[in-house]
């Protein structure tokens, strides 16, 4: 099976932010599931409160085309300070992994 997977990491600006995460992380999950060429989506949280999600698309051009469209959104910026009040954006990471 090929595929590409990218693996985000943070930690929640507070564990008290879990129900607005799963609120935000729902509206996601309802945002990507029709675009063209994503598989699927699991988000999960550790005991050490890092939040983890893992995004399966068809490959790399269909994440990438997806991430230009998202970014030229005129929401982009409320977006992105709904997230940064939820999520510490500096713990943040980013891991792309191509499947042969």
């Amino acid at each position: 099976m090929s595929g590409f997977f990218v693996l985000v990491s943070f930690e929640l600006n507070n564990k008290g932010l879990l129900s607005d995460w799963k609120i935000l992380s729902k509206e996601i999950d309802d945002d990507i599931s029709s675009v063209k060429g994503f598989i699927s989506r699991d988000s999960g949280i550790d005991e050490q409160g890092y939040v983890y999600c893992l995004l399966k698309w068809q490959s790399r051009t269909y994440q990438e085309a997806f991430m230009r469209q998202l970014e030229s959104r005129d929401d982009w910026p409320k977006t992105m300070e709904d997230f940064g009040r939820i999520a510490n954006i500096e713990t943040m990471t980013f891991k792309n992994i191509a499947l042969f």
